[in-house]
C-alpha cells in the first residue's frame, strides 16, 4: 500500500511537472535616447499613430516582444526635439505591420529526416514627418521606410522564434533612423537647428 502511494505522487509530479510552461526570455528596451538629438525649429512635434495593430492572422506584430509600432513611437519621442517658438512637426506611423506566411513543406518520408523552413515573416514599418514654420513661410516632408523578412524552422521554440522577431526590429529600426537622419538634414535643412 505504502509503495503504491509513492508511485502514485510520484506520477502526479511527473504530469505536474509538464504542465509548467518554459520561462520566458525578457528582451532589451528598444530607445533611441543614446543618440544624438535632432533639433527642430518648431514650437511642438506631435507623435500620431496611424497604424493599428489588427491583431488577429495573418498579424503578427502584437506578439512580438516589443511592438515594432511602439518602437517607431519611441524614435520620435526619443530623437525629434522642438526648439523654436512656432510651427508644428508632426511624426506619423504609417505601417509597423508583420506578418505570417505558412510555407510549402515537402511529402514523403524525406520530410520525417530533415528540418524545413515553416513559416516566413514579414515586417514593414513606415513613417512620415510633415514639418512647418509660419516664421519661415516653409513646409516640408519625409517618408522613411524599412523592411525585414525571415523564414523560421518548423521545429522552433517560442523563445527562439521571439528572439527572431526582436531582431528584425532591432535591424529594421537601425535602418530608419539612418534614413531618417538623412533624409531631415537633407530635405528638411531650414528647420533643424
Amino acid at each position: 500500500m505504502h509503495r503504491r502511494s509513492f508511485l502514485l505522487l510520484s506520477g502526479a509530479s511527473l504530469l505536474a511537472a509538464c504542465d509548467t510552461p518554459p520561462m520566458r526570455q525578457s528582451f532589451a528596451t528598444l530607445t533611441f535616447q543614446d543618440r544624438p538629438q535632432i533639433r527642430l525649429d518648431v514650437a511642438q512635434v506631435e507623435i500620431v499613430q496611424a497604424y493599428r495593430p489588427p491583431g488577429v492572422a495573418p498579424h503578427v506584430d502584437h506578439l512580438f516582444p516589443q511592438k515594432p509600432v511602439d518602437v517607431a513611437a519611441a524614435w520620435g519621442r526619443d530623437v525629434l526635439r522642438p526648439v523654436g517658438q512656432r510651427g508644428l512637426a508632426t511624426y506619423t506611423i504609417v505601417d509597423a505591420s508583420a506578418t505570417e506566411t505558412a510555407l510549402p513543406r515537402s511529402g514523403g518520408l524525406g520530410q520525417v529526416f530533415r528540418t524545413e523552413q515553416s513559416e516566413r515573416y514579414d515586417l514593414h514599418i513606415e513613417v512620415k514627418l510633415d514639418i512647418g514654420n509660419p516664421l519661415l513661410a516653409k513646409t516640408g516632408a519625409i517618408t522613411a521606410v524599412a523592411d525585414r523578412s525571415q523564414t523560421v524552422a518548423e521545429d522552433m521554440t517560442l523563445n527562439q522564434r521571439e528572439a527572431v522577431w526582436f531582431q528584425m526590429t532591432e535591424s529594421a529600426m537601425r535602418e530608419l533612423d539612418k534614413k531618417l537622419e538623412t533624409a531631415i538634414r537633407e530635405k528638411l535643412t531650414p528647420f533643424v537647428r
